[in-house]
């Protein structure tokens, strides 16, 4: 009996180990240990007005903060029986890509990219190859600029709150970053272009996908919970019913599956679900990746994320021209609390996001409960690496450990959110 360790993978958001126990030349085990230190935000809401849970659970993560503060608001409204404007959720779904565009770019040059041109990190490809680093920064500061314009500043966005916005960008900045946007399709379709340059290892994994599905539009903003395998659809509210959640002895973080099988949520099962509801550029990008018609290969989720930026792009466009169209109002509706319970979700960049909350009658919150993508991913994650370690096991142990990185960075995990 032997063990190999990764002591800290790198380039994932947050801290954990990956573990392989062997038998000789048999893998016994595998898995991802997290070993980030619990941080309670659900018990912290608990007594915090209902206007203030936005604003705390949005440092929940740095990065999926817009999908943090937007899906309390909306599991606040869903509580209160509380409807907002058109012009109100078209604002919420512009700070919601601004997390995209900042997320997907951070992760695909930044972190995976590395992966696939046999670098360490990304200063190398800076000193080779500028020009596509240069892509990546300007994505990445189209996102935190959208996230600003929309949100007032670039993380935990402060103008968003229940019923409204206390302030929107004016007619010229909606203008002038619509231009922005039109200039950057050219920089995600070359991405796009780049991760599809790459090439993966041939593998699918044996979980199910669970992902936003509307018949309308390609959900992120809202919609019912959809499944892969079935094809069923469970509303919002079923949330609980649909995951269940169970805590493992190796991981501080717990791990969900859905009918007794472990799920993967996130860019690849959003493209499998409803990929004939992307915009025209990003389906055909999408088709030229070989995307549209779906796969169960989760090193293939990073070409999906590219294909989102391609979407987020001409889906920002669309969603400026209507802002500038349909007048209306974002202001903040009157709120009256009342005694009950909400629960919503969106689509961060990561995977589905869930929240739901208990109120007293005077609008206290009473429980809370948040379930992120990566404790989502984490148990699809741990089997992935089991059924794919022992194909592995006759490599050098640098080249075993290095594709179990691999594996896992193509999740793109958020461990420190995983522990919320």
């Amino acid at each position: 009996m032997s063990t190999i360790t990764v002591e800290h993978v790198a380039r994932i958001e947050g801290h954990g180990t990956i573990t392989v126990e062997l038998d000789g030349d048999r893998v016994r085990d595998v898995r991802m240990d997290i070993i980030e230190a619990s941080r309670f935000f659900e018990s912290m809401v608990v007594g915090r007005r209902y206007d203030e849970v936005s604003l705390i659970t949005s440092r929940i993560c740095g990065i999926c903060s817009p999908n943090h503060a937007v899906t309390a608001l909306k599991a606040v409204e869903a509580a209160f029986g509380i409807d907002v404007s058109p012009r109100t959720v078209a604002l919420r779904k512009l700070l919601i890509y601004g997390s995209y565009l900042q997320n997907h770019a951070t992760h695909l040059y930044v972190f995976a990219a590395p992966d696939f041109v046999g670098l360490p990190s990304v200063f190398p490809l800076a000193a080779t190859n500028p020009d596509i680093v240069e892509r990546a920064l300007l994505i990445k500061k189209t996102g935190n600029e959208l996230t600003t314009l929309v949100g007032g500043r670039p993380v935990h966005p402060v103008t968003a709150v229940v019923g409204g916005f206390t302030a929107e960008p004016s007619v010229a900045d909606l203008k002038s970053f619509r231009a922005r946007l039109v200039s950057l399709i050219g920089d995600t379709v070359a991405t796009a272009e780049l991760f599809n340059s790459f090439a993966v290892p041939d593998f699918a994994t044996e979980g199910d996908m669970l992902a936003l599905v509307d018949d309308a539009e390609y959900a992120f903003y809202d919609g019912q919970i959809g499944a892969l395998t079935s094809g069923a659809r469970r509303p919002i509210a079923d949330y609980r019913a649909v995951i269940t959640e169970s805590v493992v002895s190796h991981s501080n973080a717990k791990h969900s599956s859905h009918n007794g099988r472990p799920f993967m949520v996130g860019s690849l099962p959003r493209l499998n679900l409803s990929a004939q509801l992307l915009m025209p550029r990003a389906k055909a990008v999408a088709a030229e990746l070989g995307l549209a018609a779906g796969s169960r290969n989760p090193f293939l989720n990073n070409p999906a994320q590219a294909v989102e930026l391609v979407d987020a792009c001409e889906r920002c466009i669309t969603i400026i021209d209507e802002l500038l169209a349909m007048g209306g109002s974002s202001r903040p509706v009157t709120v009256l609390p009342r005694e009950g319970s909400g629960a919503s979700a969106t689509e961060a960049p990561r995977g589905t996001l869930y929240h739901g909350y208990s109120f007293d009658a005077n609008g206290i919150v009473t429980a809370g409960d948040v379930i992120t993508p990566t404790a989502q991913n984490l148990g699809n994650l741990d089997a992935d690496m089991r059924a794919i370690a022992p194909s592995l096991v006759g490599l050098p142990k640098d080249e075993f450990l290095f594709m179990m990185e691999k594996l896992v960075r193509a999740y793109d995990p958020c461990l420190s959110c995983s522990v919320h």
